[in-house]
């Protein structure tokens, strides 16, 4: 016998039909059909993960007619209901359990109950038996100094990079081709650095960094000159 599986009129694969009575089974193909051998009176189990399961009883039509449709009915899940709450913290104290009037200096109303101790910024503390160390402080003083140190050294791979798009370009394209006279060279490629000149000589973007620094000389102070932007010798 051959059947068609569908559902609203398409076609189902991958549908399991066995046959209860000889424990022979198939699967639909891609157009919903299968082939199994059956006799009056089988009982077949049509089953699919996404729709329900369906039991078919051949009869003595349908083995004459010796070909059977099945229509099957979308399988629907129902899930238990959840509640989402607000995630605790660690701390939380459970007002059923802790009140939230506690036993503590302001409502024993303990002298000095309200005042707020003077932070203490010093590293070291000594006294005349002891020293001690203040490690929030001491922290705070190493990342401090980290941090300079960091801004140095981006400074100085910036002083470098600057230094190196001179050499490239030489001193003849900024003097001959831009206009800038000599002393004020180191000056004019600070002042191109908002410009992204080392993202381009980064990439290698050589015409871009070119067109860059054509764009910026036309713009350029070049009677002004400011010691501090000079490029740094290390």
């Amino acid at each position: 016998m051959t059947g068609t599986v569908f559902s609203d009129s398409l076609f189902v694969e991958n549908v399991h039909i066995i046959n209860k009575t000889n424990f022979k089974g198939t699967i639909t193909n891609n157009l919903g059909k299968f082939m199994l051998p059956v006799k009056v009176g089988d009982t077949l189990l049509i089953s699919h993960i996404n729709f329900e399961v369906q039991k078919l009883v051949i009869s003595v039509t349908d083995s004459l007619i010796a070909k059977i449709s099945v229509n099957l009915y979308a399988k629907t899940h129902t899930l238990n209901e959840i509640s989402l709450k607000k995630r605790r913290s660690i701390f939380y104290v459970d007002p059923q359990i802790m009140p939230k009037s506690m036993v503590n200096a302001t409502t024993l109303k303990l002298p000095y109950a309200k005042v707020v101790p003077k932070k203490n910024d010093a590293i070291t503390n000594f006294s005349l038996t002891s020293a001690s160390v203040n490690l929030d402080n001491l922290l705070n003083f190493f990342n401090g100094n980290a941090k300079k140190a960091k801004e140095l050294k981006r400074e100085k791979l910036k002083d470098i990079r600057l230094d190196k798009i001179r050499s490239q370009f030489t001193d003849y394209f900024f003097i001959h081709q831009l206009k800038i006279k000599k002393r004020y060279i180191n000056q004019f490629l600070n002042y191109c650095l908002n410009s992204g000149i080392i993202r381009q000589f980064n990439n290698g973007n050589n015409i871009q960094l070119t067109k860059l620094l054509i764009s910026e000389s036309k713009t350029f102070p070049h009677k002004q000159i400011d010691v501090d932007t000079l490029l740094s010798k290390h």
